[in-house]
């Protein structure tokens, strides 16, 4: 069978027993990265082991080697950097290629960074939306902001060290600047630190220095009334369409006609018109 195995965040002894058995039963280890796969059998004083390397570029070219192994009666045993694989992280083509051919796949729980953080933050106890990591690009990744702000729930994401400035500083046009944010940077390890404040004192805590480690973001819910919060993002939109020009318009215009239902040729239409007529008239 395939078997997925939830490892260490960051202090190796999180590992389980049944995690160490897993690892030490397994006919062919696979990995994401094998350097950190060899540093855990190390600790966990295994040997002599079978080990196949597949991170995100080789997992749909070698998911049909997991499938012949395991169809050959072997045990393969999947991990990836740290925590759950499938969370961010390669696996799900692994089970969908296994799983999809009748054959068996099982799991041990072990660390997430997600749970970890949803538990620390005091502020998913009605439940959470996971988003992983946002786009790069400010747009993109304020819309999603704004997407997750008008859940109902709480959010959690993650962050690189060189991006958690930005995040933070979009967080303060979405969330405000008294909106309640946990921040988790390198959980478990030896350098931890939990943050607990408002959107404003993380952004300046976070976002005027440079920053090393992995970071878990969570924005406690939103409790606006969702017809005003989606009426504030209608808005957003239409001021922003006002206010440029060429490729970006069509960009605004579809997003405009997914939140309206208008067909998306005639707010196109709509917007070049009111941009020129307020181009004419005078100040």
């Amino acid at each position: 069978m395939l078997i997925l195995l939830g490892t260490p965040v960051g202090n190796l002894a999180d590992l389980s027993d049944r995690g160490i058995e897993a690892l030490r039963s397994a006919d062919v280890i696979a990995a994401e990265d094998t350097r950190r796969l060899r540093v855990l059998l190390a600790h966990c004083h295994i040997e002599n082991k079978s080990i196949l390397s597949i991170d995100a570029n080789k997992e749909d070219h070698l998911s049909s080697k997991v499938l012949e192994l395991v169809n050959s009666g072997k045990t393969v045993v999947y991990t990836t950097d740290a925590g759950m694989p499938g969370i961010s992280d390669p696996g799900a083509k692994l089970v969908k290629a296994v799983s999809s051919a009748g054959l068996p796949v099982d799991a041990v729980p072990g660390p997430s960074a997600v749970v970890l953080a949803a538990s620390l933050s005091a502020l998913c106890e009605s439940g959470f939306v996971f988003a992983g990591f946002l786009a790069v690009k400010a747009g993109p990744r304020k819309k999603t902001l704004e997407n997750l702000s008008a859940s109902g729930f709480a959010s959690i994401v993650f962050e690189s060290p060189n991006r958690i400035g930005p995040l933070l500083n979009d967080a303060l046009g979405v969330y405000g600047s008294e909106h309640p944010v946990f921040v988790g940077r390198e959980l478990t390890k030896l350098h931890q630190e939990l943050f607990y404040g408002s959107s404003g004192e993380a952004s300046s805590h976070f976002g005027n220095s440079s920053q090393r480690g992995e970071f878990v973001v969570v924005f406690g819910a939103m409790h606006n009334d969702n017809s005003a919060l989606a009426g504030k993002v209608l808005l957003d939109r239409v001021i922003e369409a006002l206010n440029c020009t060429g490729g970006r318009t069509k960009i605004l215009a579809e997003e405009l006609a997914e939140l309206t239902g208008v067909g998306k040729n005639q707010v196109y239409s709509m917007l070049v018109k009111a941009r020129r007529k307020g181009e004419m008239s005078p100040s």
